[in-house]
């Protein structure tokens, strides 16, 4: 029996213009273009200092009767 390999190539293509970018005009934001990102910060930070308070009540070990 004949020892065969056969070669399977694979192509991508990539579609990186069937969507135009959203241009956006900073003057006319709302908010100031990086107080998402620091009110982003802040909820991940009172998030863990949560979760970690959570934790460690729920670590402690309740008195003996």
């Amino acid at each position: 029996m004949e020892n065969s390999t056969s070669a399977v190539t694979y192509e991508w293509e990539y579609y990186d213009d069937y969507l135009d970018p959203v241009v956006v005009d900073q003057n006319k934001l709302k908010y100031n273009k990086y107080s998402i990102v620091i009110i982003f910060w802040i909820v991940l930070a009172a998030f863990v200092g949560f979760l970690f308070l959570s934790l460690n009540i729920m670590s402690v070990s309740l008195p003996e009767k």
